[in-house]
Order: structure tokens, then C-alpha cells, then sequence
């Protein structure tokens, strides 16, 4: 009897052992997969998400449009006035062609996009009251790229990846 005792006690403190060993490599898997899958996501932020769709424009100079205070305001007490203004041009990429497309009539254009770790030019163009314009980037080399459209008094700047 008292041999069985010892035997079951030492199985079950040989059970104990082994479950909180199995549950420390779970753990530490765990913990592990967790680090490689965030340190995976942390990389591909660095460059832009999409290879294709839309290409995000930011504005970098002030618009000129003037909206004035009423008259009876006094200075000091107006408010900032407020407007929404329509961003002039959109772009987009699929397989490896920008597309510009413009909301309003401009007269002239610059379209500029530049290899970002080159900082070679890879097109650059001026036109003339432009409705879209499709840009075949299929020979460029991958990695970033910047565009740049200037429209009058406005410069949308945007990044994607090729």
C-alpha cells in the first residue's frame, strides 16, 4: 500500500510538472507568434499600404480663396470662418498606371512623379485643361514614388508604392 501511495503521489507531481512545463511552452509560443506578427506589421507600415487603389493627396500650400467677417463683428470676437474646399484632383493606381482625374476645369497642370530612393524623375509633364490623364508606369522599378500635381495656387503631394 504504501508503495502504491508513493507511486500515485509521484505521478500526479510528475503530471504537475509536466502540465506547468506545457503550459510555459504554450505560453512562450504564444508570445512569440504574438512578437513576429506585430513585428511584421510595424514593417509594412513603413511603406504605403496599397499597391493598388487610391493614391492619397495631401494639400501642402494654403488655398488663396479670401472668406471675409461680417461687418458688424468686432475683430477681436470673430470666429475663424469655415468652408469646405473640393480637393481639385484625384489619383489612383492599378497595375502600374496612375490615374489623374480632375474635378474642376484647370488651365495648366504640372504632373511630376519621382523615384523616392533615386530621386530620379520618372515623368513630368504640363497640360492644358486636363480631364485625366493615365500615366504607364510599367517600366519603373519598384519602390516609392512621389507625385506631385500643381494647379494653381494649390500642390497636392501623395506617396504609393510600385
Amino acid at each position: 500500500m504504501l508503495f502504491c501511495a508513493i507511486d500515485e503521489n509521484f505521478a500526479n507531481f510528475a503530471i504537475n510538472k509536466k502540465t506547468k512545463s506545457m503550459k510555459r511552452i504554450l505560453y512562450l509560443t504564444a508570445l512569440i507568434v504574438f512578437f513576429i506578427i506585430m513585428s511584421t506589421a510595424i514593417s509594412n507600415a513603413k511603406e504605403p499600404a496599397n499597391n493598388d487603389g487610391e493614391i492619397t493627396l495631401t494639400a501642402t500650400k494654403d488655398d488663396t480663396r479670401h472668406i471675409g467677417h461680417e461687418q458688424d463683428v468686432e475683430p477681436d470676437k470673430a470666429g475663424t470662418p469655415r468652408s469646405i474646399i473640393v480637393q481639385p484632383a484625384y489619383a489612383y493606381l492599378y497595375n502600374n498606371v496612375v490615374n489623374v482625374s480632375f474635378n474642376e476645369n484647370i488651365a495648366v497642370v504640372n504632373v511630376t512623379i519621382t523615384n523616392e530612393s533615386t530621386g530620379e524623375t520618372v515623368y513630368s509633364e504640363t497640360c492644358s485643361n486636363p480631364a485625366a490623364l493615365n500615366i504607364n508606369l510599367n517600366g519603373e522599378s519598384t519602390g516609392n514614388y512621389l507625385i506631385e500635381i500643381e494647379a494653381d495656387d494649390t500642390l497636392l503631394i501623395g506617396v504609393f508604392y510600385l
